[in-house]
């Protein structure tokens, strides 16, 4: 390294990327491939890892957090704290609302974003400040000691360094690159908890599943995990999204302030800095993606850092990229209030044209100011009625998928009782038949059910609805590895489409199309 260059990465630490413009960049073009070894910055590669490059020969593992999602303006609602009295106050549960920033290539109904699979270390911390660390055992350590202001300084410096120096390398999005920023706590939660890759009902426990003991997926403390210390990065298990160390060792920044809880919300007033998934010294029992501290930068003793606070960073995406992002934003709001609660109400009945109407008419200012606000608010609860109606359909469509596997199931249990039944001596059947009579009445209760379910999805949802929401269910399937849903999924649509076109669909001509559908996936 030439004296100049030396000169420059010593004044970059103390006087940050201001310098940049004088001296040039922090790292050569040969830097951008690393020289680090794995261990430094990706101690357990994985399919699917997105590495972007750092200044000293470094690098940082990223991984994508899926979200389905059928529009710009589409999101998903999620529960987030944990319902214990004692922590209320600080974690209580309350709703929040998830979407990603980039578009699936493969499918443009999954968005996501993209979140760094480890926590940052100590090394990477120093190369954005222009301090080119030997890799050793303790600069893998995650970076404490700091200021949310460090942890956000950090993001900049990496987003300026990346669009300096590696801007192609960058997930792209209409055109337009990604940039690096702490999460917000929801992104972080959801990601904490496992996402789109759990099913709903492990999403909402305290930790993500950890099949093999909580000893081999987080650093809490005690001798069997922690032993009260910090520790490197990536020594442990990940969580099904493939992020590590989400809970224990460091706690972490996020981007929001931190406030109270208020029951169902978050309370008004702002206050310190968040900091996220508890740390090395945290009992097992109080580990949780829930849990949340405040961060005071300063005390009456003066400023404050703590041992255990460090942070994550994420590449998030611009949500208005283009002109075109824009108008198809715009037109997504205007559709937002459309006043269709079903396929069987009234398409003239729209009560907040009538309402707008007559603000046209109003004279009075102050009457015609009502009006507007009556307006807004019919908005604001139409829209809400929609969101709970998509809520509705998808759960309706993943039942009746769910009892179409079912269907196959019992189908194929059936024609194992005929095999047998065929090679057993006639005074040996009685058994047998006596189960394939039970089961073939549960296999038509089933069906009926099924059928049911069918008609009233076709009766009830708008057929827009009820295809986005189908497809949104065939991705959690996917997100969750549970395969062979897609086409049970598409079964349904076929046969509620079949009924909202005034067909008659009958039991036994239902049980055929599953039972072909079942060949047809087992070939």
């Amino acid at each position: 390294m030439s004296t100049r260059n030396s000169f420059v990465r010593g004044l970059l630490g103390r006087f940050g990327l201001a310098l940049l413009a004088a001296h040039g960049a922090l790292a050569t073009a040969a830097e951008l491939k690393p020289t680090w070894p794995q261990a430094a910055f990706n101690p357990q590669p994985a399919d699917g890892d997105l590495l972007l490059p750092m200044p000293c020969g470094g690098a940082m593992a990223f991984r994508r957090v899926d979200v389905p999602s059928l529009s710009p303006l589409d999101d998903r609602k999620i529960s987030l704290g944990f319902p214990d009295e004692a922590t209320g106050y600080l974690e209580g549960n309350h709703d929040a609302y998830m979407a990603g920033g980039f578009v699936r290539r493969d499918t443009s109904s999954m968005r996501y974003y993209l979140l760094a699979k480890y926590e940052v270390t100590h090394q990477q911390f120093e190369a954005m400040r222009g301090n080119c660390l030997k890799p050793q055992a303790g600069n893998a350590l995650p970076a404490t000691g700091i200021q949310w202001a460090d942890a956000v300084d950090f993001a900049h410096r990496y987003t300026m360094w990346l669009a300096k120096e590696a801007k192609d390398r960058l997930p792209l999005e209409e055109g337009q690159p990604g940039f690096v920023r702490l999460p917000t706590e929801s992104e972080w939660e959801f990601a904490a908890r496992g996402g789109g890759a759990v099913s709903a009902g492990e999403f909402e426990e305290p930790t993500f599943p950890m099949p093999d003991g909580p000893e081999r997926y987080a650093w809490f403390a005690g001798t069997q995990s922690s032993n009260n210390r910090l520790n490197a990065i990536g020594l442990l298990k990940p969580n099904p999204l493939g992020l590590h160390d989400m809970l224990g060792n460091a706690s972490e920044f996020v981007l929001d302030p931190f406030r109270l809880n208020k029951h169902s919300r978050l309370h008004g007033q702002a206050g310190g800095f968040t900091l996220k998934g508890a740390d090395y010294r945290t009992d097992l029992e109080q580990l949780r993606a829930s849990a949340r501290t405040e961060y005071v930068p300063i005390s009456d003793r003066g400023p404050r850092a703590d041992k255990s606070a460090g942070f994550r960073v994420m590449i998030a995406a611009p949500s208005l990229p283009t002109r075109a992002r824009l108008k198809l934003v715009k037109q997504a709001w205007t559709s937002l209030a459309s006043s269709k609660p079903s396929v069987s109400a009234d398409s003239l009945a729209d009560p907040l044209a009538e309402i707008e109407q007559l603000a046209k008419l109003v004279e009075q200012p102050a009457l015609k100011k009502r009006m507007d606000r009556l307006a807004a608010q019919w908005r604001s609860n139409i829209q809400q009625r929609n969101e709970q109606r998509d809520r509705a359909a998808r759960s309706e469509i993943r039942m009746a998928a769910y009892l179409v596997n079912k269907l196959v199931r019992d189908l194929n249990g059936i024609a194992a009782s005929e095999k047998l039944k065929a090679v057993l001596r006639k005074d040996s059947q009685a058994k047998v038949v006596a189960q394939l009579e039970r089961s073939r009445k549960s296999l038509h209760e089933t069906a009926d059910y099924l059928l049911a379910s069918i008609r009233q999805i076709g009766r009830d949802y708008p057929a827009d609805s009820a295809n986005g929401q189908a497809e949104i269910a065939k991705k959690e399937f996917e997100q969750r590895k549970v395969a062979g849903y897609g086409p049970l999924i598409d079964l349904v649509r076929r046969k509620v489409a079949e009924v909202r076109g005034g067909q008659r669909i009958e039991r036994q001509s239902l049980l055929d199309e599953i039972t072909k559908l079942e060949r047809a996936g087992s070939r």
